[in-house]
């Protein structure tokens, strides 16, 4: 028996130790994790999520931990630069994804989100128009019903009716900034399939840290999924074309141009182009580089090398001809095919709603190149999308211009194919007068895939001339030789060179996601009102202003200097709120006197420009009105007074104010009738509201309250001019029993006149 040295057994044991600890360390943590979900916030209470959290995160990397699992994962310099890149995308895309929710900023997030909301409620999938396609409009459909579930769950909906929208626009634009990850992806492959890896990932951090394509990906509109889909359609119509055969990066990706495999990348790459047209109509110019492409695969595959061997031996040039136009023909089949099918998939009723689709699309024609879009309009649109592309960053804009330069005068074939996707999306935006930078999101990562193909040949150039000066005889500076080598170093050069282009749209980014992430003016101006009015208070609001909450009373829409602040007094209105953009004027708000709040972008937040006035609407204690003194609930209520005109134009509305006094607290909550009746006491017209628009029902007054009750009270065009009386009271709804006390009170005469 050989005897074991003891220091070398006890590193052995040892060892054994720690790979027995290992191996089993990821079956005891699922277990454990598994106990954890099952006993839940019931045993945990509120440690159950961190530990959760905590014991997933303990297994994963104790199955990463495992011997030989790195090993397997392949893990290479690219791959550690491509995760730092899409974590660097997914930090700036769901950074700030609550942006002024409950406000809505952008003015078409509503389009795709309420129509999948609507489709999930009522069960009718026929979109409202055509504007969009509707591809990403049941996606939403599909995000609104895993949202539903969620909130099933959690106790928050019992049918779809009740999803809060504010809480599923979260969840929509969750998808818009995943598909934006995806298209920071497929711009790396992309690249690397048409330039090589270097080049993919350039163009990969380049589109990462776009500002506009970063702020893009915040809202439930089709643009960054179009970039996400037109991507997608590129791969395959990259590799329909032959581009992905001619790049070493990827000689374990065999390309094979037999017949079948020509076919079958044409309908996927066909069915890619249907599917990107199906979530925004401009995207349909991939057809322009799907045609690129089989006219290189038709001319690269077998078949056109079996028409050339038929007329090697023997067979005459008619037949040479006949055969690549049938090969033509089948390849153009199989991507009309695909096109179809995609499509189809995308937009289903298309064929039944063809007449209405044509006449949306007739009218977005017209708009963009006809009618125009005030504060949207160019007489030169391409200087616009240039001028908006510096803003991105200057020299990344410079690098793009570049790239296209380089890929006009080059010519290979993958510039080829990236300038069929190029050119005729810019020919696209810049022949309207209509200018959304939006619009080129599909565009700019073929834009950054040619900016990053210019710097690597820019490097692969200097690499070579400072290569060559460095294998020159010695003699020259030790500085000027360590600039040499440094400029020799193709890692570094690139390395500095995306330091460079990224630097200023990185900072940009930054920047507006902090904007985004600050409340905006419309959450401040909602916080101060909130704060200040009482419940069930009037709040006039022009148009596209604040919501409030139910408590209080938002009245208006129209334009706040129509009316004088004796107006707004004389039907309690105490807070009005004006939105300062629009072409009211100052002038005719100087009769407001000055706000007592505003609310301002001044640069450092989001939401339009509000001013709050306050009308000095006196305690109801103060106010002019006519004595009642009527009883209510065995007098637990007191009519103290009212007030109204006494005429009112027939189809319109009766301003009444109602002065209601507590005697002592209400089991109840009870409803006013306002009734206005002929000589004969008929009705001709009514209202039954609760209190304050139930806002602040009277089982919540307190003894000794006064509390003024609007209860305005239209008065349809059908109703006679003459004279008739005005009578209230209160009832019960539940059991509809009054509880006046002698009758329905009389509020005297009201005279209706033409």
């Amino acid at each position: 028996m050989t005897n074991v040295p003891v220091e070398p057994r006890a590193a052995a044991q040892s060892r054994w130790g720690r790979s027995r600890w290992l191996r089993f360390a990821p079956g005891a943590l699922a277990l454990t994790l598994f106990l954890a979900l099952a006993l839940g916030h019931g045993v945990l209470g509120a440690a159950a999520a961190p530990l959760q959290g905590a014991l997933a995160l303990a297994l994963l990397a104790s199955i990463v931990a495992q011997p030989g699992v790195l090993s397997r994962l392949r893990i290479t310099q690219t791959a550690v630069a491509l995760a730092g890149i899409l974590t660097v995308a997914l930090f700036l895309r769901v950074w700030g994804l609550r942006f002024g929710l409950p406000y809505f900023e952008h003015p078409d997030e509503w389009a795709i989100a309420e129509d999948a909301l609507r489709m999930l409620r009522t069960g009718d999938y026929t979109p409202f128009s055509y504007t969009y396609p509707t591809l990403y409009t049941y996606m939403q459909v599909g995000v609104a019903a895993a949202h539903f579930m969620w909130g099933a769950g959690a106790g928050l909906y019992r049918t779809p009716a009740d999803i809060d929208p504010v809480r599923f626009y979260v969840w929509a634009r969750a998808l818009t900034a995943m598909l934006g990850v995806g298209a920071v992806a497929l711009t790396f492959l992309a690249g690397r399939m048409l330039y090589g890896n270097a080049a993919g990932l350039l163009a990969a951090a380049l589109i990462a840290v776009m500002p506009a394509v970063t702020g893009d990906s915040h809202y439930v509109t089709t643009d960054t999924p179009a970039m996400f889909f037109t991507l997608l359609a590129f791969l395959a119509i990259a590799r329909l074309g032959g581009v992905a055969s001619e790049r070493t990066a990827l000689k374990d990706m065999p390309f094979t141009a037999s017949p079948w495999n020509v076919l079958a990348l044409a309908f996927l790459a066909g069915f890619g182009v249907g599917l990107a047209t199906a979530t925004k109509w401009n995207a349909g110019s991939l057809v322009v580089a799907l045609l690129v492409a089989i006219v290189c695969a038709v001319r690269g595959s077998d078949v056109a090398v079996h028409g050339g061997d038929v007329a090697m031996h023997g067979g005459d040039v008619a037949m040479q001809r006949r055969y690549g136009r049938r090969a033509t023909f089948n390849v153009l089949t199989a991507a009309l095919l695909g096109i179809l099918l995609g499509f189809t998939l995308g937009v289903p009723f298309w064929l039944r709603d063809l007449p209405r689709i044509l006449t949306d699309l007739a009218g977005i024609i017209a708009h963009y190149r006809f009618e125009g879009h005030p504060g949207a309009e160019s007489d030169q649109p391409a200087l616009f999308y240039w001028w908006a592309l510096t803003r991105e960053g200057t020299l990344l804009a410079w690098a793009c211009l570049g790239g296209v330069a380089l890929a006009f005068l080059r010519r290979r074939s993958a510039d080829i194919l990236v300038l069929a996707v190029v050119v005729p999306a810019v020919l696209q935006l810049t022949s309207v007068k209509v200018v959304f930078f939006r619009n080129a999101m599909p565009l700019l990562p073929f834009l950054c895939i040619l900016a990053a193909a210019l710097v690597v040949v820019a490097v692969e150039w200097v690499t070579v001339r400072s290569n060559e000066a460095t294998d020159r005889p010695a003699g020259r500076q030790s500085h000027v030789a360590f600039v040499q080598r440094l400029a020799g170093n193709r890692t570094t050069l690139l390395l500095a060179a995306t330091v460079v282009l990224t630097a200023e749209p990185l900072a940009q980014a930054v920047h507006d996601e902090l904007l985004r992430s600050r409340p905006t003016t419309r959450m401040l101006a909602g916080d101060w009102l909130e704060a200040r009015a009482t419940d069930g208070e009037r709040i006039w609001l022009e148009d596209n202003t604040l919501i409030l909450s139910p408590r209080l009373r938002a009245i208006g829409g129209e334009p706040a200097a129509r009316h004088n602040l004796a107006w707004y007094r004389e039907r309690g209105i105490r807070f009005v709120v004006v939105h300062l953009d629009r072409e009211t004027g100052a002038a005719a708000l100087a009769a407001f006197g000055e706000p007592a709040a505003r609310f301002l972008r001044a640069g450092e937040r989001h939401g339009p420009d509000l001013a709050i006035f306050d009308t000095g609407v006196p305690d109801p204690a103060a106010e002019p009105r006519t004595p009642s003194g009527a009883t209510l609930g065995a007098g637990a209520i007191v009519l103290e007074g009212y007030r109204h005109p006494g005429r009112v134009q027939a189809g319109s509305v009766l301003p009444l104010a109602l002065f209601w006094q507590a005697m002592r607290p209400l089991p109840l909550d009870y409803t006013v009738y306002v009734h206005l009746v002929d000589e004969a006491g008929n009705k001709v017209t009514q209202r039954d509201v609760p209190p304050l628009e139930g806002r602040r029902p009277t089982s919540r007054w307190a003894p000794g309250d006064l509390v003024r009750d609007d209860q305005d009270l239209l008065v349809p065009e059908t109703v006679p001019p003459g004279t008739y009386r005005l009578l209230t009271g209160m009832y019960d709804a539940a059991t509809m029993t009054p509880i006046n006390d002698a009758g329905p009170i009389d509020l005297g005469v009201v005279v209706v006149e033409r």
